[in-house]
């Protein structure tokens, strides 16, 4: 823990900040230095090649022209000194030029450092696509900024790689889930319905086409909803009665309930006050809520509704269910286990999360000890 507090502390911000204070107090120590030695320099060859001048000016003829004040004459000290300002003047436009170039050429070199991490992301990135998403930046080095952008970067790739692997999947399923209904089709007509075929052939025939077009079309149906409420809600603005929702669901649902033998019962105990949604995707996810818990029961079992200022719940009796299995039931095309009719696509509950998530409602499921999936849909009120 002490070591990542370090590396965190040793950001680019403070790489960047102490570097550039040593790069200016060594290059100022240098300029200094530098101007001293060469003023020191100059003054002595200024003292060994210009006696003349220096002595000359030291006594003047003030004989010769007596217009000369001698107290207007510089002595050799003051003539010494405008020397050495001359060529401390000089040499120290010389130091600052030379530091000027210097702490150009060690800022390009800082920064090749720091931006070299960036170009290496920004080459990981225009490489990758969607057959090469398997590729990470996994940059290494002090736990910086640049280092969390880069894993950050790593867990958006993650899943991209997860969505594009699961939109594969979802193709293939509903891939062989529209052929399945068609093959039925191709061969109902080709098999049963000979030259000579029967009124009752033609009738089996007919049923056996009308059932597999309500499948296909049920099938299509509920992948459009799917496509639907995964793309996202424009407007969910409306006012939505989850309680008058969860009535008319059930109301609908009794013919099937009843002809299940399950018995359907609801306990309204309060709505979300202020709740506002898309209506028809909000009836769809009650619907098929309690639609699967009608369809994976038992003769004999119960389908429990319950509204609260929470959001909707709703359990059913039925066969024991692996707890591992639970977390599965929300993918495309699974299907519980359950010995009755086939008329269910596999996507009700997979409608159900996703209208959900549109909604920035959450899903949970929950196997019972005797039997049976609690599904709860917590809401929020807006």
């Amino acid at each position: 823990m002490r070591v990542r507090t370090v590396t965190r502390l040793w950001s680019i911000g403070v790489r960047t900040t102490v570097g550039f204070a040593v790069s200016a107090m060594a290059l100022t120590t240098g300029v200094l230095v530098f101007v001293a030695l060469a003023s020191q320099w100059s003054l002595r060859a200024a003292t060994e090649f210009r006696p003349t001048a220096l002595s000359s000016a030291a006594t003047p003829s003030v004989g010769r022209d007596p217009h000369v004040d001698p107290s207007a004459v510089p002595s050799g000290a003051v003539a010494f000194v405008q020397v050495a300002a001359e060529q401390q003047w000089q040499w120290s436009a010389v130091g600052i030029a030379v530091a000027g170039v210097l702490a150009g050429l060690l800022g390009w070199v800082l920064s090749r450092q720091v931006l070299r991490p960036i170009d290496r992301m920004a080459r990981t990135a225009d490489r990758i696509s969607a057959s090469t998403l398997h590729e990470r930046i996994a940059l290494d080095g002090p736990d910086d900024e640049l280092r969390r952008l880069a894993r950050t970067v790593d867990a958006l790739l993650d899943r991209l790689e997860a969505a594009f692997a699961s939109q594969r999947r979802f193709v293939a399923q509903a891939a062989h889930e529209l052929r399945t209904p068609l093959a039925v089709q191709r061969a109902s007509v080709q098999i049963g319905l000979p030259d000579d075929a029967t009124p009752a052939e033609l009738a089996a025939v007919r049923a056996e086409l009308l059932e597999q077009n309500r499948r296909t079309e049920h099938l299509v149906d509920s992948l459009l909803v799917l496509a639907e409420a995964e793309r996202g809600l424009e407007d969910r603005s409306t006012a939505v009665d989850l309680g008058a929702v969860a009535r008319d669901v059930v109301a609908q649902a009794a013919g099937a309930a009843r002809d299940a033998d399950v018995t359907l019962v609801v306990d309204e105990q309060d709505v979300p006050r202020g709740l506002t949604g898309e209506p028809l995707l909000v009836r769809q996810l009650v619907g098929n809520l309690v639609d699967n818990a009608i369809e994976y029961n038992e003769p004999g079992g119960t389908v429990l509704v319950r509204t609260g200022v929470h959001g909707v719940t709703v359990e059913n009796t039925g066969v024991l269910i692996d707890p591992d299995e639970v977390q599965h039931l929300t993918e495309p095309f699974r299907r519980g286990e359950h010995p009755g009719s086939k008329r269910h696509s596999g996507l009700g509950l997979s409608i159900v999360a996703a209208i959900a998530d549109a909604h920035g409602w959450s899903l949970r499921l929950e196997p019972l000890a005797d039997g049976g999936l609690r599904a709860v849909v917590r809401v929020s009120s807006v």
